[in-house]
């Protein structure tokens, strides 16, 4: 048994397809994705057919990220203002105007967290962010962890989120991160994911670093104009595409920690442009083109 673990795709399509041609020729049996399929790039829809596509093919496992959360809840509030030309909001809007109520529906009907069962095998658990929340990191230097896990019964937990390839083990349980398909952490550029195979009743993970074309993906977001529609936000993806450096959450972090010891606010809705643009100067030391 072979099972194609896939993560944090955020409309990468062109690290996608590189991540499923190496799975193709592996010969998985299976996939399971592990949600944030969008978010930072300009290919939405082309990354939603591409995983239409691999479940009329194989067994596939869909698990709900933060990002696919975040259209869910906007679809139901009304009253919520995502603005094209905001870095908090721009890449949201971007999405959320190419997603239609099918694709929603889609997002909604997946669970969180489940357990996966198969005969012969010890069960595990796969999710975004934590079994209980889709937000919530479980990398390993949180001190909250041994509370999320003290009370699963299992020897295995698969998540993503956190974007970096990583395994540790935490009162027994096994915690794996395949890494993040569309901007993994400190992978030297390349995409991410796993396969886990199954012989003899056991488990084992295989992980995968590949090469792709980066330059085609900042074409798509130079070609959508990302720069215009969420300007902060396409200098951070920019920055971490190229560098495998310095997370969003990261950045955002650092701006809204330095916004409220300049003007006393922290809602990141409140945070200007014309800030954020000062802001990435000061960490980047320049801004991209």
């Amino acid at each position: 048994m072979k099972i194609a673990v896939m993560a944090d795709i955020h409309s990468n399509i062109e690290a996608f397809k590189t991540c499923y041609e190496e799975a193709e020729k592996q010969g998985v049996t299976e996939y399971i994705f592990l949600g944030d399929y969008l978010g930072d790039m300009a290919n939405p829809q082309e990354t939603l057919c591409l995983l239409h596509e691999i479940q009329t093919k194989y067994p596939c496992t869909f698990v709900r990220g933060n990002k696919e959360e975040y259209w869910i809840n906007h679809r139901k509030n009304a009253n919520e203002v995502w603005a094209t030309g905001s870095t908090t909001t721009g890449m949201l809007n971007y999405n959320y105007e190419r997603l239609s109520d099918k694709n929603i529906d889609f997002f909604e009907n997946m669970p969180i967290s489940k357990e996966m069962q198969y005969e012969g095998f010890s069960p595990f658990i796969v999710c975004h962010g934590s079994p209980d929340k889709v937000n919530q990191s479980m990398r390993s230097d949180y001190d909250y962890i041994n509370q999320i896990v003290k009370d699963l019964k299992v020897n295995l937990i698969i998540c993503g989120h956190f974007h970096i390839q990583t395994q540790y083990e935490r009162k027994g349980i096994l915690i794996v991160n395949p890494g993040a398909v569309g901007v993994p952490l400190h992978s030297g550029g390349k995409t991410q994911f796993m396969i886990l195979h199954g012989e003899d009743g056991i488990w084992k993970q295989e992980f995968f670093s590949l090469p792709y074309d980066v330059n085609v993906t900042l074409k798509s977001m130079e070609d959508e104009k990302l720069f215009v529609k969420a300007p902060g936000w396409y200098q951070i993806t920019k920055h971490l595409l190229l560098t495998g450096e310095t997370s969003h959450a990261e950045i955002v972090r650092h701006v809204r920690n330095q916004y409220f010891k300049d003007i006393g606010k922290c809602d990141l809705k409140d945070i200007p442009e014309w800030y954020w643009k000062q802001e990435l100067i000061k960490i980047y030391g320049f801004l991209y083109q």
